[in-house]
């Protein structure tokens, strides 16, 4: 009896414990797949970061869609917001293209925190539009009133894009208010995936369609450099990346396409406030004959928006040679002629605007060197040309105009101020000397039939699930003190 009532009392003590154990596991928090913002703004750095007015073209040539300014008013976190002001219309907006961030099928969390400053009351809709000037406009969420006296609000919805969608380059959010006069603030954008789409492998498989990819998209092995995909209209193109800041590239019969790696700096700071920068590069450039392309140092500067080339090797077209020939200056030892241009109502980083173009065109092409950045600055400044707004981006890129060819960057070595950064590819590059351009050149590696979205990786914070030696850890743990137990009683016995 005595052994029966044992073993009665060690069920009893089993039921008890796989109970505590279910307990502890039901307990433990099993963290989910990574949900870190694809896009936070918070204005901190004192910048619009991208934002611009939503209007259509004729509003735009009429500076008609309103004025977006960094404001120290009022803020939902630290010490900015944005603020509109000079609104024509109630669909005159605060906007975001998110195009180039998102992936086909999966579902963003699209959301802004709103203030109102005038009227008193009025209705705020989040809405998005896809192409650039519409339709469709799609509302996503309700009608929101929201008073001066309300204070933050956020409003936030669910939506996925297609790939249809995404190739029109234009994914425009957008907050919409009720009057065509009303002022409000924003802060803390974000876009941030909930779920759905594939995993992509930037290590083997190629970018075909207009991406950013920020480095801390990226595994760690290609970071700390950013890459952009970037096309407009016709034609076909993909970017296989080869490590941190080096890729290989084809294009074929494209209207316009530019393939570029570098840092995107943010809007922060003007070339003077960095100090030097410098980019050492080897590339390789082929081209069918008459096509137009350019080899090129490459970035924009924002306030006033302006695009610059540095440009190394290029076809039979001279690049800004429609335009206004300044100069020739002698640069790191070798002859560069300064042009500019202007571009009318065309596709920039901050929509469809007209802005200025600066090149340098190097007179004796090459595919290796190195630049010296700063000192073009300088020269395009001596010449009256206003280059003095902060620096958006500073990159290694290849475009593609009206035709077909390929090309690589295997080697990319900045400095910008104090800060160094070195990219080289993952696999020695071939010799630059050896390769015969074909007449039209073959993909290399072959492009994949449909791009695949990205998913960070699993080994970013936040990315893993609950370890599975704790699980194992607890477990153990249970069946000690089961066993202990069985010793107790045995030794009462």
């Amino acid at each position: 009896m005595e052994l029966k009532g044992a073993f009665r009392f060690i069920s009893r003590c089993s039921v008890t414990v796989l109970a505590m154990v279910i307990l502890l596991l039901s307990a433990v928090p099993v963290i989910s797949a990574a949900e870190e913002p694809l896009i936070f703004i918070d204005f901190e750095d004192g910048t619009i970061n991208g934002f611009d007015v939503r209007g259509n073209l004729r509003e735009r040539e009429n500076n008609g869609t309103g004025i977006l300014s960094v404001s120290t008013d009022v803020a939902h976190s630290g010490e900015y917001s944005l603020l509109i002001t000079g609104r024509q219309q109630n669909w005159n907006g605060v906007a975001f293209n998110i195009a180039p961030y998102i992936e086909a099928d999966v579902v963003y969390e699209i959301s802004f925190f709103v203030h109102a400053n005038t009227p008193e009351s009025s209705n705020f809709t989040l809405s998005t539009q896809i192409t650039e000037f519409g339709p469709p406009w799609i509302n996503l969420s309700d009608p929101i009133n929201i008073g001066v006296s309300s204070g933050w609000v956020q409003i936030s919805e669910l939506r996925s894009y297609t790939q249809d969608d995404i190739d029109t380059g234009h994914i425009t959010v957008y907050i919409e208010n009720s009057t065509n006069d009303g002022e409000y603030y924003i802060d803390d954008f974000s876009v941030t995936a909930k779920g759905g789409g594939a995993a992509w492998d930037p290590f083997t498989e190629p970018i075909t369609r207009n991406m950013i990819l920020p480095s801390e998209r990226l595994p760690e092995e290609f970071r700390p450099f950013d890459f952009e995909f970037w096309s407009q209209d016709s034609g076909e193109g993909q970017m296989q990346l080869t490590g941190p800041g080096t890729f290989f590239c084809n294009w074929t019969n494209a209207h316009n396409i530019l393939f570029r790696s570098g840092k995107k700096l943010g809007n922060v700071m003007s070339y003077t406030e960095y100090g030097d920068i410098i980019i050492d590069y080897r590339a390789s450039h082929y081209i069918q004959e008459g096509s137009v392309s350019y080899l090129t140092a490459y970035g924009w500067t924002v306030d006033p928006l302006m695009e610059w080339y540095v440009v190394e090797k290029h076809g039979d077209y001279k690049p800004g040679s429609g335009g206004e020939m300044h100069d020739r200056v002698e640069i790191d030892g070798a002859l560069y002629e300064i042009w500019t241009d202007w571009r009318v109502n065309q596709p920039s980083i901050q929509g469809t605007q007209t802005f200025l173009q600066i090149f340098s065109i190097r007179v004796d092409h090459r595919t290796e060197g190195v630049i010296t950045i700063s000192d073009h600055f300088k020269a395009w400044e001596e010449l009256g040309l206003d280059v003095g707004g902060p620096l958006y981006e500073v990159s290694m890129c290849i475009e593609g105009f009206r035709s077909t060819g390929s090309g690589s960057i295997s080697k990319l070595h900045m400095t910008i101020g104090n800060e160094k950064f070195i990219g080289e590819p993952f696999d020695a590059p071939e010799d630059p000397s050896t390769p015969t351009p074909a007449p039209a050149p073959a993909p290399d590696p072959e492009p994949a039939t449909t791009p695949e979205p990205i998913n960070m990786p699993p080994d970013e914070p936040g990315g893993a699930r609950f370890p599975v030696w704790a699980i194992i850890l607890i477990i153990g743990g249970v069946i000690a003190v089961v066993f202990v137990i069985v010793l107790f009683i045995k030794k009462k016995q």
